[in-house]
């Protein structure tokens, strides 16, 4: 990804180019809309708990294919 910057139209910018990319998927880009309309502590406080989850999940999968 880009360097990370904290000039909020960068920001800006950057969220627009991926809600316009077609390659980026449908699920990200509601995300990123969606999450403009919500307290920032609490979007990361999510994506935080989710991120564990899907690791936690990650790790199943590959330990449920070893045996």
């Amino acid at each position: 990804m880009m360097n990370i910057t904290t000039n909020l139209e960068d920001v800006k910018f950057i969220e627009e180019t991926i809600i316009n990319d077609p390659a980026a998927s449908f699920w990200l880009k509601e995300q990123i809309k969606e999450s403009a309309n919500r307290d920032i502590l609490d979007v990361l406080n999510d994506v935080d708990i989710l991120r564990s989850i899907l690791t936690i999940r990650h790790e199943a999968i590959i330990l449920s294919r070893s045996k």
